[in-house]
């Protein structure tokens, strides 16, 4: 009967060590997996920051290039009209003159 008792007692000490060895293999995998997220995500996060600056300085390019394609053609519409006003500005004139006086 005390052999009997004996070995229940050395395996439930055994259970419960390989129960403690568990738990502490399964602290261990999510400690691992919270690492591994973060090495993850910092990768990513330090993937996109270099990828922005590249952008940027495509996005700038292409910024300016349109910036200076509409200022040229903004300078194009004013020089059209500084000349069609030298050409028929006192016509406009007397004529805005004339609807004024007349209506």
């Amino acid at each position: 009967m005390q052999d009997m008792l004996s070995k229940i007692v050395n395996m439930d000490e055994k259970v419960r060590i390989e129960n403690k060895q568990a738990e502490q293999r399964k602290a261990d995998s999510y400690k691992k997996i919270a690492k591994k997220k973060d090495d993850i995500y910092n990768d990513y996060i330090s993937r996109a920051r270099v990828r922005i600056k590249k952008n940027e300085v495509v996005e700038r390019a292409a910024a300016e290039k349109k910036w200076q394609e509409l200022e040229a053609k903004q300078k194009e519409c004013l020089e059209r009209l500084e000349k069609a006003y030298a050409q028929k500005g006192s016509q406009w004139i007397d004529a805005i003159v004339d609807n004024v006086i007349n209506s």
